[in-house]
């Protein structure tokens, strides 16, 4: 079934390309339908060590997955599991992974796009490190759980396939207080 999951998405998206009149209405969505999605993004990390006097600011990339159920057409709940990349600044070093519960309200604005709001639970292990001259690598591990909000905009290419392009922030509570700003794309199947 897994592997039978990404094909159908990308021969529903092809099927949207040969087919221009491809209409799909938010409000017919099924209560309890299922969704999946697969997202690739963009993350920005800054932290502060306020014991060391450090701080810590860089780019990197996130990959990012999710299954989800529509409760009305208005409103669904979503378990995910991101994986930042590692991130480095100077000889600093940092990588995150975690698992989300979360819900989003959406507001549609035509019949094929709509905006949202979106807020949940974040679990999450990180890895910290820097390369110490003379010491080598030094590490420590930090883990746990807090909120994360955010928006985007959907568009529908057919009832079944959409895209997502979303704005999430994380705020982890750690004595270092990393922050995680988050943009990403998504493509969303409906089975």
């Amino acid at each position: 079934m897994k592997k039978a999951i990404l094909p159908l998405i990308f021969v529903s998206f092809g099927a949207f390309a040969t087919s221009a009149t491809a209409q799909t209405n938010p409000q017919a969505l099924e209560p309890f339908s299922i969704y999946a999605g697969i997202g690739y993004g963009q993350y920005a990390l800054q932290w502060q060590d306020r014991e060391k006097d450090m701080e810590f600011d860089d780019d990197a990339a996130m990959l990012k997955a999710y299954v989800g159920t529509h409760i009305t057409p208005y409103w669904s709940i979503e378990l995910g599991y991101e994986n930042f990349d590692e991130a480095s600044d100077i000889d600093n070093y940092a990588e995150f992974d975690g698992i989300s519960l979360a819900t989003r309200f959406t507001a549609p604005i035509t019949e094929q796009f709509g905006v949202y709001a979106k807020g949940g639970w974040f679990e999450w292990d990180g890895e910290l490190y820097a390369d110490v001259p003379g010491l080598g690598r030094v590490s420590r591990s930090a883990d746990g759980g807090d909120w994360f909000y955010g928006a985007g905009v959907s568009y529908a290419f057919t009832t079944n396939v959409s895209m997502r392009l979303e704005y999430l922030r994380y705020e982890l509570e750690d004595h270092i207080e990393p922050d995680l700003d988050v943009a990403s794309v998504s493509v969303e199947y409906v089975f």
